[in-house]
């Protein structure tokens, strides 16, 4: 039997239960009661069968794509590699199809897990050693993070897990384990670790065996948003000469508190020697100060030859964050043999001046931060020469809250020195005294600009005060284009004529004047002297 027939039949079976057609006979009866609602049943019968008829019919055959006797094997899992590289993962509907389903479970695969999309009840001990002898044998990076994800993966035997994880992922290079309250001394063989948002405080020791067991192995640590404690022992032993991490590149202490009432020190010179290819350091709103060093220290230190990236930004209201100890000797600790910068953020840093920032040895940085900065709040600062340098190579400024209107200006238009050879995108200008004519130049001249941020700019006129992103910025431009120059001084109040006793002396005035004032006695006119 057919789809087609078998759907008729089960609609002849329904139509007999409810009294319209008898089994057996093709007549139907109908009382006269009843002619009306049978005629409307009828009618819906034929409706039914049309679009039966009309419906396509499913293939006999199936596609060569889903028949393991047409599609080779190797071909398939070249097609959902690729689909997995481009999309991270395989459709839901591979299940539906056999054969595409015994494919997607192949390991080579599975080279990137994200494991918190198992559902809580499946978060078991049995489930991930199953997961781990069965799809993860060549997987590369595993995320078991929960923060933001509810819940988390209840592995009573923590040792256990970590030992199958170095026994059977051998390719293994990444481990995220965030919000995790417990762990264990050991690690597999990962370059990258994670401990993003953990629920509860974390303990040094389990890290300092950490530095111990992965040493060279480690490319990126991140421990932000976290309470530690014994920081400074964590540190240490990542820049010790015999536990040192050589190899590691990412460093974010983003967000750290600690219990002490004091701030956790941060030796830069040790950190220096033992992770000397670090390329990111992220220290933002962290109550973490630097070390102090001695002269011979500072100078033996190789500094941060591979250093792209610099974060030490701090909210302004708190006084125990990195910014409020953050100064040019700081800043040339941390920068003196970083040619290759090209991120730097120092929003917030009261202590900072602008010789600090000129003497910083790389010459094609591309992010500059600066909002709530010293430098923008003084008159006489050196904030146009601070962005003369980089005006080359700048892609993104952040010049937002700065009161000092004069240097500011100098600053933006010194942006639009490069004119056509400008890269600047984005230029935050939020909450600034910035004026309307280096706005004007810089949109004239900055080709490239993609977003400006021009809200709460008291010294600008009403009507344009708000971000421009896209096109936006093009329509600004050509308005602004056209418009007059204004030097702010009401003409209206310099054209009214002078009140009497402040007449002026020239004989032209007096009779445009006297013509604009009431009719006079020749009396009174006798009385008025020039």
């Amino acid at each position: 039997m057919t789809k087609l027939e078998y759907e008729e039949e089960e609609f002849r079976h329904s139509e007999q239960s409810n009294g319209v057609i008898k089994k057996g006979s093709k007549e139907k009866k109908l009382s006269v009661a009843q002619e009306g609602e049978g005629q409307g049943r009828r009618c819906i019968r034929d409706v039914r069968i049309e679009m039966i008829n009309t419906q396509e019919q499913e293939p006999l055959v199936q596609s060569p794509f889903g028949d393991s006797d047409k599609m080779p094997v190797s071909v398939l899992e070249r097609m959902f590699e690729h689909v997995v590289y481009q999309e991270g993962c395989l459709p839901p509907s591979v299940k539906y199809v056999v054969f595409w389903r015994d494919v997607s479970v192949t390991p080579r695969l599975w080279f990137k897990a994200d494991l918190n999309c198992v559902k809580e009840k499946f978060r078991t001990d049995l489930r991930i050693h199953w997961l781990i002898l069965n799809r993860l044998v060549a997987c590369e990076d595993v995320n078991m993070g929960n923060k933001m994800v509810a819940g988390e993966w209840k592995v009573r035997d923590i040792q256990a897990f970590l030992e199958a994880l170095c026994e059977h992922c051998s390719l293994l290079r990444g481990l995220n384990l965030s919000g995790w309250k417990r762990h264990n001394t050991r690690s597999p063989e990962v370059s990258y670790y994670g401990m993003q948002k953990s629920t509860s405080a974390i303990n040094a020791q389990p890290l300092v065996n950490l530095s111990q067991n992965m040493s060279s192995r480690l490319t990126h640590l991140v421990l932000a948003h976290n309470k530690v404690a014994g920081f400074t022992q964590i540190m240490t032993a990542h820049s010790d000469d015999q536990t040192n991490c050589p190899n590691l590149q990412l460093l974010d202490l983003s967000n750290i508190r600690t219990f002490a009432h004091n701030m956790s020190l941060l030796h830069v010179e040790k950190l220096q020697i033992g992770c000397p290819k670090l390329r990111v350091l992220r220290i933002t709103n962290s109550q973490i100060w630097m070390a102090p060093a001695s002269l011979t220290e500072q100078v033996a230190s190789p500094g941060f030859p591979m250093l792209e990236e610099l974060s030490l930004a701090g909210l302004e209201e708190d006084q125990t964050t990195t910014s409020r100890s953050v100064d040019d000797d700081c800043i040339e600790r941390l920068l003196k043999s970083s040619t290759k910068l090209r991120l730097l953020d120092v929003r917030g840093c009261s202590k900072l001046t602008d010789s600090g920032l000129v003497r910083v040895p790389a010459w094609d940085l591309e992010h500059l931060f600066l909002s709530a900065c010293y430098i923008t709040r003084l008159q006489n600062s050196g904030l146009e020469l601070i962005v003369q340098k980089w005006a080359h190579s700048l892609l993104e400024v952040d010049l937002a809250w700065s009161t000092a209107t004069a240097p500011l200006d100098a600053a933006v238009l010194a942006l639009a020195e490069k004119g056509p050879e400008s890269k600047l995108r984005i230029l935050n200008l939020c909450g600034s005294s910035v004026s309307l004519e280096p706005i004007k130049t810089v949109l004239a001249k900055c080709s490239s600009l993609h977003s400006i941020n021009l809200q709460s700019c008291r010294a600008l006129p009403r009507g344009i005060k708000r971000v421009y992103t896209g096109s936006q910025v093009d329509e600004l431009r050509n308005s602004l284009q056209d418009k007059p120059k204004t030097d702010g001084v009401d003409r209206r109040v310099t054209s009214r004529p002078p009140r009497w006793g402040c007449l002026p002396e020239t004989s032209e005035t007096v009779v445009r004047t006297l013509v604009l004032l009431p009719v006079l006695d020749q009396g009174d006119l006798g009385n008025i002297t020039c």
